[in-house]
């Protein structure tokens, strides 16, 4: 049941002192609760592990609410849990059968595809997220709308998923999200597309991002990336919107390390088309990497050539701008990765 006397919790620690500002002996409201074990109520914490490489004890606000979410009959927290789909109707939200929200579902998807084809269907899907669930909640409408109808507009949680199977995202082409979370605080530029992470991918970007952007994983840089330059990174965020990532960012970097373009709408493909074609026109590529890891390169090459000035003309940004951006992407410095 746990207790305020070292003996009888889990931090060994005296809690009925006053612990200090930045102890491990502490958790906020939402990472506790009070849940069913074996038939008895017991106190349940969920909180982030200090010695964790990836959060360093870091919660996001999906994370750091399990335990908060989690079904307590003792707090009433199970209230916060749908046991029946739920469906507008009559100017309110209410509840209804399964066969009937299935129906509903099958009636209006089949109607806007038959007017507007698969395209013109627009889904919300289940977070991940807090408590568990999320891999099963969201497989089976993973498989039907990226698998078998393969729509574009699709809401889910920042990244496509963990593995491959929980949105079927291989089914249509895209990998899971597959980088390394500490190549963030080696990076000379981050490059950032269509996601604000200090709002979806919070604890990366604060644990990762950050110490970068502020020059705090100077020593890290040198120790692993030896006989070359080091600097705080430049940030490029590819966002039609200025999100909070983008003001986080110029408030831990400084304005002058990040670079904000604001593209049209849907026009991304154009950006990384003529990012490719000026790289490459500069020079600025690695042929042996290319070589090792690519096919028909030069095919890719030619099919893509897109100049500065077309690439401005759809993305609604300057050819200045793009132009800056893949120099501040592939441009090589001094040392021995350089030129």
């Amino acid at each position: 049941q746990g207790s305020t006397d070292p003996s009888g919790n889990i931090f060994k620690t005296d809690l009925g002192k006053q612990q200090g500002a930045q102890t491990p002996n502490w958790y906020s409201p939402s990472m506790y609760n009070i849940v069913k074990q074996n038939g008895k109520d017991v106190h349940i914490v969920i909180k982030p592990d200090t010695a964790c490489e990836v959060n360093s004890g870091l919660g996001s606000i999906r994370g750091a609410r399990m335990a908060e979410m989690s079904h307590s009959r003792a707090r009433n927290t199970q209230l916060q849990r749908l046991t029946d789909p739920m469906v507008w109707r009559y100017g309110q939200i209410q509840p209804t059968s399964w066969n009937d929200a299935l129906d509903l579902v099958a009636r209006v998807t089949a109607a806007v595809i038959n007017e507007q084809g698969e395209d013109g269907l627009f889904v919300s899907a289940f977070d991940h997220g807090g408590a568990g669930g999320g891999y099963e909640n969201t497989w089976g409408t993973g498989k039907l709308y990226f698998g078998a109808m393969k729509v574009k507009n699709i809401r889910i949680h920042n990244r496509p998923a963990y593995n491959s199977e929980v949105h079927a995202t291989r089914d249509m082409g895209v990998g899971e999200l597959n980088n390394c979370y500490e190549d963030a605080e080696l990076a000379d530029t981050i490059v950032a597309v269509g996601t604000n992470a200090l709002e979806t991918q919070t604890n990366y970007f604060l644990n990762h991002w950050v110490p970068n952007l502020r020059g705090a994983s100077m020593q890290k840089k040198k120790e692993q990336l030896p006989n070359e330059a080091h600097a705080p990174a430049r940030i490029i965020i590819v966002d039609p919107r200025r999100t909070v990532t983008v003001n986080a960012s110029e408030v831990e970097a400084g304005k002058d390390r990040v670079m904000h373009l604001a593209i049209n709408s849907g026009t991304d493909l154009t950006l990384f088309n003529a990012w490719l074609t000026y790289i490459a026109e500069k020079g600025w590529t690695d042929k042996a990497f290319i070589d090792a890891s690519t096919k028909n390169f030069e095919k890719a090459l030619a099919a893509n050539k897109t100049s500065l000035e077309e690439a401005a003309r759809i993305t609604g940004l300057t050819a200045a701008q793009i132009r800056q951006s893949a120099e501040w992407i592939a441009q090589p410095k001094e040392g021995e990765r350089g030129v």
